[in-house]
């Protein structure tokens, strides 16, 4: 009879051990969250031999159950083993009927540990006698995922006998299968800026996707174009040094036109700029760097003195003399600057008295936008 159980005992192994492999071929990341599981088990009894008469034994069992949502299943667990009576040296037939509730410590890994308790019956069989016994059983066990159907399960447990007062150890080793169930796997957290650090650890939402940052999702300070905005964000990577930008690192415009007027001196009947370096013209000329999206218009004027045609042609040359010291001495692109000459025409003083004669030969400078996006 003991060698009868061993080649059972054998192939029973073998037929797990072919099963494990299969299992292990099929690669996985992840477990189901919930399901209808079976769990077809090879397991030993040691029984206590003094009080029960019975030999250690082998067992087949089979559960089926619910994986809930949550930490915990249950199943209701059939097991069949044919201990040996120590008197009688004969096998008796013993079968348990239970209901088991499993708790998971850690659900989202390959490796799960659980604990078990549980309440049945069971019952012996020998000679057409039959003896009922009333069994509650605990136990600490592990289950390990090859994927998101197929598990190994084993675990190690007391089970009580009320009626006879005795305990037996039990040992558990088989494959789970858990079917219908929803993907456990953790969703990769989200990182809505893209720029490598989740959104649960950013703390700096709203950079440039491949942005430099550190590790807290903030923008490194890195100013390539020396705009006073980090690359991170400046949504204007190349605006011109020194100019007046908004916070995304675009160029400021202006809101509307804006004229400054120039007390440039003029020799009498000339057109030579006397102060290249005048005050004026440096204010102007750090007023255009700081909006590189305006254009600039430079007006001329004469005195009432002299024919019209003469003072028109006079006032023209006094606002190209403007214009080329803003293009040569203040690096002001030429593109930008247009000019005009008016003559004696709209005079700002009387052109009776030398003092106003001085006042009305002079330049203006009329900045406007040339883009249509205005400065928030």
């Amino acid at each position: 009879m003991k060698k009868v159980k061993l080649i059972s005992r054998k192939k029973t192994l073998a037929v797990l051990t072919m099963g494990l492999l299969a299992a292990a071929g099929t690669h996985g990341e992840e477990h189901a969250h919930s399901g209808l599981t079976l769990t077809p088990s090879v397991g030993y009894h040691g029984h206590d031999s003094e009080k029960q008469a019975l030999d250690d034994s082998d067992t087949l069992s089979f559960a089926a159950g619910y994986q809930f949502n949550n930490p915990w299943a249950v199943e209701l667990a059939y097991l069949k083993s044919e201990p040996e009576s120590l008197g009688l040296g004969k096998d008796i037939d013993e079968e348990q009927l239970r209901l088991d509730a499993l708790y998971y410590f850690d659900k989202e890994g390959k490796f799960m540990p659980y604990t078990v308790i549980g309440a049945g019956e069971s019952k012996f069989e020998y000679l057409g006698e039959k003896d009922k016994n009333s069994i509650i059983n605990a136990g600490l066990g592990m289950k390990y995922a090859f994927n998101d159907v197929v598990a190994l399960r084993s675990d190690v447990r007391a089970v009580n006998y009320l009626d006879t007062e005795t305990t037996q150890a039990a040992f558990n080793l088989g494959l789970s299968f858990l079917l219908g169930g929803k993907s456990s796997a953790p969703k990769a957290p989200a990182d809505s800026d893209n720029d490598g650090v989740t959104d649960n650890l950013d703390s700096c939402p709203g950079t440039k996707a491949n942005a430099a940052v550190d590790a807290n999702g903030c923008p490194i300070k890195v100013d390539t174009d020396k705009d006073g905005v980090n690359d991170a964000i400046d949504q204007c990577p190349d605006t011109k040094a020194g100019a007046k930008v908004d916070a995304k690192g675009c160029y400021l415009t202006l809101k509307e036109e804006k004229t400054v007027t120039l007390r440039l001196e003029f020799a009498n009947n000339a057109a030579e700029v006397v102060n290249p370096g005048d005050a004026q013209l440096v204010k102007l000329a750090e007023f255009l760097k700081h909006y590189p999206e305006t254009a600039v218009t430079i007006e001329g004027y004469t005195d009432s003195r002299g024919s019209e045609a003469y003072n028109q042609a006079l006032s023209q040359k006094r606002a190209s003399a403007v214009a080329t010291i803003l293009q040569t001495v203040y690096d002001i692109d030429s593109a930008r600057i247009s000019t005009v000459g008016f003559g004696e025409a709209n005079p700002v003083a009387d052109n009776a008295t030398a003092e106003g004669r001085a006042q009305n030969r002079r330049v203006e400078a009329r900045v406007s936008t040339t883009v249509e996006r205005i400065a928030e």
